[in-house]
């Protein structure tokens, strides 16, 4: 038994050190996924803001509240692309 383990002993080495390096590889891949969470969030702060400034150009008078109501959006729409940058450092780190 003893001697089977010994000849076992580098394979098995070398099969950790490799699944270390592939999980460390697949947490990269993910930050990188992770980071994509920035595109859906600019592509809606966009359409936001486009529709805030249609809605100031039929409506001058309420432009105060229209302004008001897009920046909250704006800002709720942006933790979304924070908690992807988040995610991706905790990743990398790892």
């Amino acid at each position: 038994m003893l001697q089977l383990l010994q000849t076992l002993m580098p394979t098995i080495v070398a099969a950790v050190e490799y699944n270390v390096h592939f999980a460390k590889g697949l947490a990269y891949l993910g930050a990188g996924i992770a980071v994509f969470t920035g595109f859906g969030t600019a592509i809606g702060q966009g359409i936001a803001a486009g529709k805030a400034v249609e809605a100031v150009s039929r409506q001058p008078e309420s432009s105060g509240k229209i302004t008001t109501t897009m920046l909250i959006g704006q800002a709720v729409a942006e933790t979304t692309g924070l908690y992807g940058l988040i995610i991706a450092f905790i990743l990398i780190s790892q």
